[in-house]
Formats: C-alpha cells, sequence, structure tokens
C-alpha cells in the first residue's frame, strides 16, 4: 500500500509539472493496407480448409500465407512514421477553442468543427512542429481512419484527468500469479 504523499510545495509541484504526450503511428504506405486485409482473409480461409496438411490449419497453404503476411508487416512497418502529441494546459486549450467558434451546424461541439481539430493538431503536434495550413494539409491527405485516431489522441491528452492509470489485467495476472 503507498503513502499518500501531499503537495507541500507548490512551486515544487508545478517545476515538477509534465504535460501528457502520446505517439501516433501513421504508415505512409496506405495501399498495403488493402493487400494485408486480402491475406488476412485469404489465412482464414486457408486455416478454416480440413484438407489442410496439419492442425489448426497451420502447415501447407496457411504456412505461407502467414509467412507472406509477416512480411508485409515488416514492409509496412518500415514505412510507418511517427507524429509525437502533447496535450496544451488548460487555459491553452480553451482559448483555442475559443478562436475557433461553433457554428449552428457544430452543435452540440462548443468549437467549429471544421476549423479547430486541425488547430489543434498544429498546436499539439511536438514532432514535427507544424502550421496550422501544414496540418490542414496533413488531415486532408489522411485516411478517415488515420484521421480518427490521431484526432482521439489529441481529445484524451487534453481531457484526461491526470491521474495515475490504473490496469485491471495487469493487476489480474500479478494477484494470480502470487497465489501460485
Amino acid at each position: 500500500m503507498s503513502q499518500t504523499q501531499y503537495v507541500e510545495d507548490i512551486d515544487a509541484f508545478l517545476d515538477g509539472l509534465k504535460l501528457p504526450e502520446d505517439e501516433v503511428p501513421i504508415c505512409l504506405r496506405g495501399d498495403l493496407q488493402a493487400k494485408f486485409e486480402e491475406l488476412e482473409r485469404q489465412l482464414l480461409e486457408a486455416r478454416r480448409r480440413p484438407d489442410n496438411d496439419s492442425l489448426a490449419g497451420s502447415g501447407g497453404e496457411a504456412r505461407r500465407i502467414a509467412e507472406e503476411l509477416v512480411a508485409l508487416q515488416q514492409e509496412m512497418k518500415s514505412y510507418e512514421r511517427v507524429f509525437l502529441l502533447r496535450a496544451r494546459t488548460r487555459k491553452e486549450w480553451s482559448d483555442l477553442a475559443k478562436e475557433h467558434p461553433p457554428r449552428k451546424q457544430d452543435a452540440p461541439a462548443d468549437f467549429n468543427r471544421d476549423t479547430f481539430p486541425v488547430a489543434a493538431l498544429a498546436a499539439c503536434s511536438v514532432k514535427p512542429r507544424m502550421s496550422e495550413e501544414k496540418a490542414g494539409v496533413l488531415v486532408d491527405r489522411l485516411t478517415q481512419g488515420q484521421w480518427r485516431t490521431m484526432w482521439q489522441v489529441i481529445l484524451d491528452l487534453n481531457g484526461g484527468s491526470g491521474e495515475v492509470p490504473f490496469s485491471r489485467a495487469a493487476s489480474e495476472i500479478l494477484s494470480s500469479t502470487s497465489r501460485s
């Protein structure tokens, strides 16, 4: 059990305060995603066929497809680039939203759904740094799924509680192994 550590010195606390960060990987070769999905479909089919030459369809054709899938994953990883994003302070986030007031069609959002996300990306991007103009170009070139992932990270960074997170899975594993 841990002991509660109260803030004794506000200046020391403020000096040690770091804004949360997260990474968003984006594969430059989105064209390979369709190939990956097709190979996954083929692998499922191959594993379902009873004529495979080993248990659970792990031999012959299924093995060949699995090896092709792993090679493709490695190829895709080589084209992956990572964006480093950092939360803004509450005031910075609020001020940025005020610079992009909502229109009627944006309700119930309290910001302009077209301009604010792009401005938020520019404001939160640490690596690479980018202007709103470049952020807009990036958003226009990403797939909807890639943008949804990046936007969700931005929202999570700026809307998180700041509490130390709890992992139920880790806790369950450690408590079950300590009983063994």
